[in-house]
């Protein structure tokens, strides 16, 4: 028990709490899932490439994959107690796998004994 919560009387400790903004998750998963296509050259340059005859190489991401998002969430939601989500209205039906992805998040959050708070 720390001094501080002992001289106020607290005897629970806070709550920790995680953020998770629906606005941020539909840009990052936007973003992964422009970016995060099969590349062409898988992140190098060919052999045979020469820039003075074919100009610009081939556009290589270092992208995350949308599952990579996910599994650094719940990374984030260990020894978490609350869940607040915000600004759920981003989120739309036409994203079938976002809305998948973080109903799982949600569940299994809840299952393991989490409190979620939409606002």
């Amino acid at each position: 028990m720390k001094r501080r919560d002992f001289l106020r009387f607290k005897t629970q400790p806070e709550a920790h709490t995680v953020e998770i903004s629906c606005q941020q998750l539909h840009m990052q998963y936007l973003e992964r899932r422009a970016t995060g296509g099969p590349r062409d050259t898988g992140g190098r340059l060919d052999e045979d490439f020469d820039p003075a005859e074919e100009g610009e190489p081939p556009t290589a991401f270092d992208a995350r994959s949308t599952a990579q998002l996910f599994a650094n969430l719940k990374h984030d939601l260990d020894g978490a107690d609350i869940l607040r989500v915000t600004g759920h209205r981003w989120l739309s039906e036409g994203d079938g796998e976002l809305l998948r992805e973080l109903d799982e998040l949600v569940s299994s959050f809840r299952a393991r004994g989490g409190r979620v708070e939409f606002g």
